[in-house]
């Protein structure tokens, strides 16, 4: 207090308001902090909701973005598919078409190559259609041969078409020899895959295996292509001569491609 005595009133003032300020300042403070621990929870929410609501928001984004990526692989991966197929296709085709020109050099007239655009709907008629016809200098009775042997003849035809009557096809005979007993016979269609022998001498011999031959019996058909194999040899005991079935060397319902004879009676060779 004597220090308080010596100074004027006006320093006097300007300590004591020193002191206030000080004191006013350190209550703040502690109303400041109590606050902050107040309001720290609310703060920690906001700031996890906030942080919860970008991670969404990425989350989606990322969603997004991983279904274009999808779409776009599965778009590259059936256009690969497809040109694969595609090609697939055509070495198929060209392979085929490499056997049927291996087999036209084998034969005495030149063949012309067809695809097949139609087939018969029912057992009742085994016919194809294919895609030549007269001006590729296809006629009835042209003989239609497959890489593995005679398949039947056209039927009919048009500038740009032709039918095909099947061995298979009911009714349809074909003049055959068996290749290792040279036993002649008749081959007659009965509307599925097999072919029944008739017409066979009394002391036919044919067995399960062997190879039958057309003949060239008929005019229609050239000697020696291939028709199919016997599958089955029956002997009736009344019977004269045995019930023989012959399947072809090929599904029908399979053949794409045809290689197709000119008519013996328009063969100028002949």
């Amino acid at each position: 207090m004597p220090l308080l005595k010596r100074l004027p009133a006006r320093e006097i003032g300007f300590v004591v308001a020193l002191f206030g300020a000080a004191a006013f300042v350190g209550w703040a403070a502690g109303r400041t902090t109590v606050l902050t621990e107040m309001l720290r929870p609310g703060w920690v929410l906001t700031q996890s909701v906030v942080g919860s609501l970008k991670g969404g928001a990425t989350y989606f984004q990322d969603l997004d973005r991983l279904k274009r990526e999808n779409a776009e692989l599965h778009a590259r991966l059936s256009k690969v598919e497809i040109e694969l197929a595609s090609k697939l296709e055509v070495e198929s085709e060209n392979r085929r078409l490499g056997q049927l020109l291996a087999l036209s050099q084998t034969t005495q007239t030149k063949g012309i190559a067809a695809h097949v655009i139609a087939r018969s709907p029912n057992n009742w008629q085994q016919r194809l259609v294919i895609d030549r016809g007269s001006d590729a200098g296809i006629g009835v009775d042209s003989v239609v041969l497959i890489p593995r042997g005679v398949i039947g003849r056209v039927l009919k035809v048009s500038p740009n078409s032709a039918v095909v009557r099947l061995l298979t096809d009911p009714g349809q005979t074909v003049g055959i020899v068996n290749q290792r007993s040279r036993t002649p016979g008749v081959v007659l269609g009965e509307g599925n895959t097999n072919l029944m022998l008739q017409y066979l001498p009394q002391q036919a011999d044919f067995r399960v295996g062997d190879a039958v031959l057309t003949s060239g019996l008929g005019g229609v058909y050239p000697k020696g292509l291939s028709v199919g194999r016997v599958t089955r040899v029956e002997q009736a005991p009344n019977a004269i001569t045995p019930k023989v079935t012959i399947v072809l060397n090929t599904d029908l319902d399979r053949v794409e491609e045809v290689l197709v004879l000119p008519p013996l009676a328009t063969d100028p060779r002949l």
